[in-house]
Parts: structure tokens; sequence; C-alpha cells
């Protein structure tokens, strides 16, 4: 029982609490507190983390001078009421212990700031917590809470509210108080709805929400979000058109809210009709419309649209279904998901004569709930009923489907039998669709009617032209670009307003552009190429076509555009003007530099990575080579594609292939695979998530492990185990095949454990190039090392903040007479590799001193990483600059780098912190708290997002970043030159 024998404090201890009136006794395992604590003159701060303390003795009240107590981690069980007689403490940390309730001497501490009790099991707030007048951040997270008290109303001073985590079903009105409130934790609770009045905390800049039942917001908020604030509502049954507009902007959802002084509810829904070719999808939309039966209707080419006019069953008000009426061919499969709704009504349709299998009925219902998970309804109609009596295993269909099925039946399009039956089932299935009846401005509806109306007569109109109508309702124009924007995403409209090609052209038809996309994906000669299309040769394609007239020259670049925006297809470098199609490579593996059994080169290692999914993924290599084309190589096939990146010094290459359709393999070889494979890995992810999303799927790490004969260890990591035992400090991991054990950093990077594994990349790698030197040789296999660490340090300010530019430098001006000196900031293009200052980027900074301490812990992880990216890039990668912009952007950080070293060292860290061993991808709470501040300070100096003409855009990773002109390019490339268009 060694361990339950009292600790005493060593020499060192008591002199270094003396010295500095702090006293750390983090993980020594005490259950008592050692008497020579009581005996230390103007201790300030006791820190007992993670200990086994079960009580604070009565002494507690002797350290009267005690500022800062921290018994996080431990076991008590209650407050000692002696408490309020540490009448000087501003710090109380008391979480993650086993606390009931709370005694009321703790009202009595008259000068707290920061009272933390997360992590027990308190069940109430009392009401006396009004007099802890002084108070600034309160957490109490995780622990067992219903009701809130109308008195926290009253903590004027009240500037951090952590509450997640517990039962907490309403938010009182008087939280509108607060209005020093600048982030406020509300996730994880049972909130179905906010009060209006949360509108009223003009300050508040982090909103989190998340895994709530909200389904509507006040219009209140729409004043927070104009502020910068950052609300988090992800895991709430959100009723449309929410969902679309958060995933677009909060200025997006911000105009909608403003606008719902005029609302009404809307009945419309989007109703599709999928299933194989010839099984009758046409006639049966037309038969639901009581249109006549025609025989032998031409097969349907990509998507028809018509709309269906029901009656609500409850309600009696009339609902407009838009009907989309889905090709069944092979070739359009991979483009359905651009076109599936997550909240629609789906018919899957088949005919009896040709059997359940055969139909692919299962087939069909597994591609709905892969691609819109469990918020799709479906119903199983089979047709050509009369000449046939249909057979399908329905029990195992809904044990197979059951969220998402909601019945099956029987029809004869021509007799019109069943049809009756199906239309009531249809109505009563759109009507409870979540978003039947959303709230939508009258001044919406009536621009949206007018504007919908041209679409029998007009394929498309000019954007100038939509916007126009939309005036005319007394819209504004940010409302105009809002609407366009959330008709697109509701399938209405196609409209890309942040591509330079396309957003002059509003298409008021998708039938009419998911053909001209389909033509070419039929056409026999861009087949017989093996996916190589001549533009020379679209006039030819589409002049084929009976509806010829709608396709003249003026709108092949369009199309074209629009099919690459779909990952379709990319343009080929010279010669000529051409473009491959990537769904129609060829099927034959073509000869490669290496492959998976092929030897690794001296100087080289790899990287593998195996993805599991549950379906096959239909389209998920042609877009990945969509995605990749700038590392193309030219050698790719229907299952895989070979790639170089791009930047030359890092000497990456991959190898892509789907060895069944189930199972991608990855494999990176370099120098230093880390980058790539990341950002081959990241982009895997980002396309199975978002258009997949009810997909599951797994990442494994193969053993490296290999016999004398080449054999290979079957054995594989699971790379999310790996990465979770990383971030908690282990070190290595044994394989239960070979029983070899491995460092963890070298299966997730390909080298062995660095001399500094718990400090961030950019800290470790700034340290090994001052070892190495500054030589272009030394420096050439840092480059890729560094490329990743900016990237994933983007990735995690990401998870912040997407919606600004992210990097900036930070430097003194001195104007006037008198030399005043205040700040300016000027913002970096993020392209990777190709970091630099943006010139026309620059914001005048007149805010107080204190505003340049509250950036600084995120000013100084930026000024760390571009003062290692970017001599490096200039140096080795090839940093395309001319010499005065080198020496600009040079000079910039240099200037940074003085004004970070005037500041105080505490502030550039995150302040007080409990110091845990885990390696953290995220930013520190200083870290983020400082970014929201740079955020919120450039939306103030730029109302109009203009960033120096800094423009966000999709990596091939998914990750969004911010670049200037000349990179935006690479990206968008903008309309392609037709030959003789």
């Amino acid at each position: 029982m060694a361990n339950l024998e009292r600790v005493h404090l060593t020499p060192e201890q008591m002199s270094t609490a003396v010295a500095t009136g702090r006293l750390d006794l983090t993980r020594k395992n005490l259950t008592t507190l050692p008497d020579e604590i009581f005996e230390l003159p103007n201790l300030t701060e006791l820190i007992l983390y993670d200990n086994r303390l079960t009580a604070l003795p009565p002494r507690i009240a002797e350290l009267k001078t005690l500022r800062k107590l921290v018994v996080q981690g431990n076991r008590l069980r209650q407050i000692p009421p002696e408490i309020d007689e540490l009448a000087d403490l501003t710090m109380l940390a008391l979480g993650d212990n086993r606390i009931t309730s709370l005694p009321a001497e703790l009202w009595r501490l008259g000068k707290l700031q920061d009272l933390l009790l997360s992590d027990n099991q308190l069940t109430e707030v009392p009401r006396e917590i009004e007099h802890l007048t002084v108070l600034s951040r309160l957490d109490l997270s995780y622990n067992e809470i219903l009701t809130l008290p109308r008195e926290l109303g009253r903590l004027g001073n009240l500037q951090i509210l952590d509450l997640t985590g517990n039962q907490i079903a309403s938010v009182p009105p008087e939280l509108g108080r607060l209005t020093n409130l600048l982030r406020l934790n509300l996730g994880s609770n049972r909130l179905t709805h906010l009060p209006t009045e949360v509108g009223q905390l003009a300050n508040l800049r982090e909103f989190d929400l998340r895994g709530n039942l909200i389904t509507t917001l006040p219009a209140g908020l729409a004043h927070t979000l104009r502020r910068g604030m950052r609300v988090n509502l992800r895991g709430n049954p959100l009723q449309e058109p929410l969902p679309e507009l958060l995933a677009r902007s909060t200025d997006a959802v911000a105009t909608y809210l403003e606008s719902l002084e005029t609302a009404t509810a809307q009945y419309e829904a989007k109703m599709i009709l999928i299933g194989e070719g010839n099984v009758g999808k046409t006639s049966l939309a037309a038969a639901l419309d009581d249109a006549p039966f025609v025989a032998n209707r031409p097969t349907t080419h990509g998507i028809e649209v018509r709309s269906l006019v029901a009656t609500h069953p409850r309600a009696g008000t009339p609902m407009t279904l838009h009907t989309w009426d889905f090709g069944g061919q092979e070739v359009y499969r991979a483009t359905h998901p651009f076109f599936f709704s997550r909240r629609a009504l789906y018919l899957v349709v088949w005919k009896p004569r040709e059997g359940q299998e055969q139909n692919d009925v299962e087939g069909w219902l597994r591609r709905i709930k892969i691609r819109v998970d469990t918020e799709a309804r479906v119903l199983v109609v089979a047709t050509h009923c009369d000449e046939r009596r249909p057979e399908l295993d329905y029990p195992h269909l809904a044990q197979l489907f059951g969220e998402i099925l909601h019945g099956r039946f029987s029809v004869d399009n021509a007799s019109g039998s069943g049809v009756a039956t199906l239309r009531t089932a249809v109505a009563e299935q759109a009507a409870n669709l979540p978003h039947m009846g959303q709230l939508l401005s009258s001044r919406w509806i009536t621009a949206r009617d007018e504007i919908l109306a041209h679409a029998g007569k007009q394929l498309q109109i000019p954007y100038e032209k939509f916007v126009e109508v939309c005036l005319r309702h007394q819209m504004t124009e940010e409302e105009a670009a809002t609407l366009a924007g959330l008709l697109h995403d509701l399938g209405q409209i196609i409209y890309y307003g942040d591509d330079d090609g396309l957003r002059e052209l509003v298409v008021l038809n998708p039938e009419w552009l998911t053909k001209a996309i389909g033509y070419v994906i039929e056409d026999e000669a861009t087949v017989d190429a093996q996916g190589v299309l001549d533009h020379g040769r679209l006039r030819e394609i589409w002049r084929k076509r009976p509806d010829w007239p709608a396709y003249t020259r003026e709108f092949h670049p369009y199309f074209l555009r629009l099919m690459e925006k779909f990952d379709i297809s990319y343009r080929l470098e010279a010669p000529g003007h051409r473009s491959l199609v990537a769904q129609l490579v060829p099927f034959e593996r073509p000869e490669l530099e290496w492959d998976l059994r092929t030897p690794v080169q001296p100087g080289q290692r790899a990287l593998t990575l195996v993805c599991e999914t549950s379906e096959p993924a239909l389209g998920l290599m042609a877009w990945l080579t969509v995605r990749h084309h700038r590392a193309s190589v030219g050698r790719h096939w229907r299952s895989g594609l070979f790639l170089r990146h791009q930047v030359p010094a890092y000497d990456s290459e991959a190898l892509v292939e789907l060895v069944t359709d189930r199972q991608l393999v990855v494999q990176v070889r370099a120098p230093s695979p880390d980058l790539f494979f990341n950002v081959i890995r990241d982009s895997v992810e980002d396309l199975l998530t978002h258009r997949w999303p009810g997909m599951t799927y797994r990442l494994y790490i193969p053993c490296p492990t290999s016999s004398v004969g080449g054999k290979v260890c079957p054995e594989r990591f699971s790379l999310k185990g790996l990465l979770r035992l990383r971030e908690h400090g282990h070190a290595t991991r044994t394989c239960e095949g070979c029983v070899i054990t491995y460092d963890i950093w070298y299966l997730l990077t390909g080298f062995a454990l660095p001399s500094h594994p718990l400090k961030s990349d950019l800290d470790r790698l700034s340290g090994e190039i001052r070892e190495v030197g500054q030589g272009v040789d030394e420096l050439r296999r840092y480059a890729a090392d560094i490329a990743n660490a900016v990237r994933l340090m983007l990735k995690a300010i990401a998870v912040e903040v997407d919606d600004c530019p992210r990097l900036f430098t930070l430097t003194d001006v001195s104007t006037g007479v008198l030399r005043r000196r205040h700040h300016r900031v000027t913002l970096w293009c993020e392209h990777p590799g190709r970091w630099h200052a943006v010139p026309e980027a620059v914001y005048e900074v007149r805010k107080p001193q204190r505003w340049l301490v509250e950036i600084a812990p995120y000013a100084n992880l930026v000024l760390k990483a571009l003062r290692l990216a970017f001599p490096i890039a200039s140096r080795v990668a090839g940093l395309v600059l001319s010499e005065e912009r080198f020496k600009e952007s040079e000079r910039e950080l240099q200037l940074m780098e003085a004004i970070i070293d005037r500041l105080p060292s505490d502030v550039l860290s995150s302040g007080w912190e409990i110091e845990t061993p885990e390696v953290s991808t995220k930013l520190t709470l200083a870290e983020g708290q400082a970014l929201r501040a740079l955020r919120q300070f450039l939306r103030e100096q730029d109302p109009a997002r203009a960033y120096g003409s800094l423009r966000r855009v999709m990596a091939e990773s998914g990750d969004f970043l911010w670049v200037c002109p000349q990179h935006y390019a690479e990206y968008d490339p903008g309309l392609p030159t037709i030959p003789g268009a």
C-alpha cells in the first residue's frame, strides 16, 4: 500500500513554490495533501490535477493568498464549506470529480472569475449563482442539469458559458441579457427551440448547438450572425431550407432569417423515380398526373422533370411534387448523386416480367440509402402488373431498409390499375416529409414563381435577369444571391455563383443540362477514343439529337465547364482542345513504373492505405481521376490511376486502385510520403462522406512485415485506432499476426519516432532544420513534410473558421508628425507550396493594444508556419515570385516576428491550461479565440468580403483554401475555348 503513503514535497518543489507562488502536483497519486503546502507563504496557484483526492481538508482555509485552485480529475464528492475563506480566489477548477451539489459558501467568493465544474454529477444550478457578479467563465458541461435558473441572466460580466452535455430542454429568455457573452455552448442537450432573446447577444462569437432537437431558428439570430458569430448546428433535425443555407454560409442563413417577417408556409417536395431502363418510369409519372398512356415511349436520357399536384391528406392544402424521372442506363448512374436529395420521396420502379434480381431492386435501395442515409422515404412500385403478378421478397427488403422503406405497390400504367392507390400513398408520404410546410418569404415566393415560370419557355436566363426579377419583388441583391443558391440546392435550378465561368447563367431546366451531358457520355467516338473528347466534335454530338436547337454552340463551353464541376471530365493539355471523360477510360490496366508488388527503391518510403466500403461506391474512381488530374501522368483505367505530385521537389508518386468493388488501395512512394498520402486519403474520405453519406467505410494501414521470400504479413492496423493511440501519447503498436512491435509514428509516416514526439509538427521541423543547416540538398527532404504540416494546420483552423482567409502577417506602421504607431494586417495566399503575401489584401488596424494581445496566440501559430514554410518553398519547391514580391513577403515575416517578440510570452500560449501528454490536431482554446477575433476584425474592415481578390477554392483533398487571382486559375480555369465556336 505504498501508493497510499503520505507524499512530501521535495526541496526543489518547495523552492520553486516559494519563488513563483505556484505549486504543481499533477499526477502525484495523492490521497491527502502534503503538510508542507500549508507552510508555504504567498502561495497563489495550487495545481492538483489527476490525483486520487476524495476530499479537501478544512485546512484549505489557511491558504489565504490562493488565487487559483485546480483539483481536476480527482474523486471529490463535495466542496468544503471552508472554501469561502479563500476570499482572493479568482479561479476554481473542480472538473472531472463526483460532486453532486454546490454549498452556499461558494457564492461568497466575490472575486471568482473562472468557475469550472465540468464532468461532475450536478443536477441543478442554484439561483444564488447570481452573487458571483464578476464571473467571466462558467463551465458546467457534462453534468446532469435539467433546467437553468433565470438568475443566470444577471451575470453581466460572463464571457464564456459552457453547458454542453446536460439534459437541458429550454433556455430562459433572461440569457439574452448576457451582452458580454463571447461563447455559449449548449451542445448535446434536449433543446427543441431557442428564445428570440438570444438575438440580443450582440457580442457572441461562438454558439455551439450541435446534437439537440432544434428544427427552426429565431429571426433575431440574424443580427449576431451578421456580426460574425459562428454557429454549430450539426446533428439537429433542422427544417428546410436551413441545412442547405448553413452549408453555404452564415450570411445566407442571416439573409433567410431576416426575410421571415413576410413568411408563408410552402407545400412543395421533390419526388424521384429511379430504376433500370425500360421499366416504365416515365409512363408511371404520367399516370400519376392523370395523363393519357403513350405506348412505346422513347428511352429517357439523363433526367426529365415535371410537376405533379397532390392534396395534403390532413391539411387539405395542394402540394406540388417536382417529379424527377432518371434514366436507368449504366452511364447515367455516376451522375445520380448530384441530383439525389436528402429529403425527398423516392419511387423505385421495377418490371415483374424480368424479376426482382434483374431489376436490381435491392441495389437501387442501397444507392438511395448510402446517398441520403435515413432521411428519404421510399416506395417500391411494380409496373406492367396486368401482364404478370409481381413476386418480391419485401420482408427481406424491409429488414435491410426498414428506416427508409414505406410500402410496396403494384400498378399497370396502360390500364391505370393500382394508380389511384399509389397516388394516395404518394400524397401521404410527401406530407410526412420534414420540410413540408416550411416557411419562406412571400417576396421570395413570388420572385421564385416568376423565375420558374420562364422554364416552360426558356431553358436558361442570364443571372442579371434573375436579379432583375428579384429586385422587382422588393428583394435585395444579397437576397437574390441567397435565393439562387437555395433553388440550386433544392434542385429547381442550376447555378454556380462561385465559378467565374458559370456565374452569369442560370439554368431553369436541369433536364436540358443532364441530357447534354448524357449525350456526351453515350458518344461512340468518345468511347472508342478511351474517354478522350475532342471539343470540335461537340456540335456533331449534339446536332444528331431531335432537340438540337437547344444545344447551340454558344452553350458548348458552359456544358463542358459544368462537366468539370461535376467531376465528370477535365481538360487535357496540348495538343488540341480535348477533355478526358473519366468514366469512359479503358478497362485495361496500362504498364506502370511500379505496382504494389514492386520493391521500394532506396531513398524512398512507402505508405499504404486500404479503404473498405460497405457498398460499391459507384463513380468513386472516376471522381478521383478528375479530382487529381493535375497530378495525372496519363495512366488511368476504370479501376485505377497512377499519379505524380505536381511539385517535382516532393518526388512523390501514387498508385490508387480498386482491387474489388468495395476495397480501394492507395500507395504513395516518396522520400517523405506524408503529404501526398494524406491529400489522397482526405480526398477519398471527402468524396465518400459527401457523395455517399449513408455509406460506412473503414481505413487500414497494412502491416509492413515481409519475409525473405517476399511474403507479406496479412494483418492490418486500424488507421483510426493508430491515430487515437498517437494522440494519447502511445509510441508503439504490436501486430497480432507477425508479433512485431512497430513505432506508431513509423506506421503513419514511414519515419521512425521523432526525438520530440509531443511537440507540434511545426516546432519539431523547425528544430530539425536548424540542426541540418540551410543547404538546398539538406532542406529538400523537408519540403513535403513542411507542406504537410502547414496543410494540417490549415485543416485544423478550418474546423473553427473557413469563411475568410487564415494566413496573414502583422506589421508596424508609423504615421504623422508624431510618428504614431499602429499596425497593418496583410493577408497571404494559401496555395500549397506557393504561400506569399498579397499586397492588395491590406487592412489598417486602428485598435487598442489589447486587440494585439487578443490575437497573439493565433498570430504566433501563423508566424511559426510561415517562417518555416516560406523560405523552404522559395528555395526548394520553386516558389514563383518576382524578386520584389519575394523580398516584400520576407520583410513582412521579419516585421511580424519583431512584434511577436515584444509581446509577453504568456499571451502567446494558451494561457492557463492543464498540460496533458496528448498530441493535438486541434487549435488550443486561446488559438481558437484569437482566430475568431481575427475573423471578426476582417468582417468589420471588409463588409463586402473582397479580401483583396483572394477567393475560396476547394483543393483535391476537399479542404477549402483562399488563393490569389494568379493561383485561382488552377482551380477554376474559366470557360474552355471551343474550336469554331
